[in-house]
């Protein structure tokens, strides 16, 4: 997997989210609609950090990243 769907952006409920390991090379700016997200588990992928910080600015200030 390269990619993620931007329709991820429409699952407002949920919490927890492990992309780890898949070989990501992009971010949906999507992933920042996610209000109620608790932890994001982005290890083991390749995207830009240009890519994580647009979506950081989105999500719940609390939101527990993980690289």
């Amino acid at each position: 997997m390269t990619g993620v769907p931007a329709e991820i952006g429409q699952l407002s409920n949920l919490q927890v989210l492990d992309l780890s390991n898949n070989e990501l090379t992009g971010l949906p700016n999507e992933l920042g609609n996610l209000k109620n997200l608790q932890i994001l588990d982005l290890s083991g992928n390749k995207y830009s950090q240009m890519d994580l910080d647009k979506i950081i600015q989105n999500l719940p200030k609390n939101t527990k990243i993980i690289k």
